[in-house]
């Protein structure tokens, strides 16, 4: 009977340490999980700030840009002494070749607020200096409007303007641009 008993008590004795080992090897299991739960948050986050810097570098890269622009356009208006005793027209035509200018570097469609922003100049002194621009070189500039009276500039490159001028002929659009603009200003 004694030999039973401590056959019973060895049996247990195995079943007690075979249920501590898989309990501890399920506390091992979570704590691994937790572990890499709590990397793959810090890579979540890490990948967000590196979006965050991109987006961030990306902006800056525009406004550097932007600024170069204003820059250029600033380097380029005549001294005000010349500008007293030449007139307005000349401030003007200045202004306007500075703008294609800087529409022939960096060819895009540009609203007039962004020319405000660019040029630093108001909107109405934008506005002209761009129906001056689009008077100077028509070929070149062209000027569109769009929904609620807003005005569009953009440049077209030589190539462009062989392909549009063989598509269409007519110039009532642009003539129908340059009466609004006119009644604008």
């Amino acid at each position: 009977m004694f030999e039973e008993l401590l056959e019973i008590y060895k049996t247990k004795a195995e079943e007690i340490e075979k249920n501590r080992k898989e309990a501890q090897a399920m506390l091992l299991l979570v704590s691994a999980i937790e572990k890499i739960s709590l990397e793959l948050d810090s890579k979540q986050s890490d990948v967000e700030l590196l979006g965050r810097l991109i987006d961030q570098v990306d902006r800056l890269s525009k406004e550097v840009s932007d600024l170069k622009s204003q820059l250029r356009t600033r380097q380029g208006r005549p001294a005000p002494i010349q500008e007293t005793s030449s007139g307005e027209g000349k401030a003007l035509d200045n202004h306007a070749r500075s703008l294609i200018d800087i529409m022939e570097e960096r060819p895009s469609r540009y609203t007039t607020s962004e020319l405000v922003d660019m040029l630093g100049l108001n909107k109405t002194t934008v506005i002209s200096v761009m129906k001056r621009a689009h008077e100077l070189d028509p070929k070149h500039v062209k000027m569109t409007q769009g929904k609620r009276r807003k005005l569009y500039l953009s440049y077209v490159s030589e190539g462009e303007v062989q392909t549009t001028e063989e598509a269409s002929p007519g110039s009532g659009e642009s003539d129908r641009v340059k009466l609004e603009l006119m009644a604008m200003t």
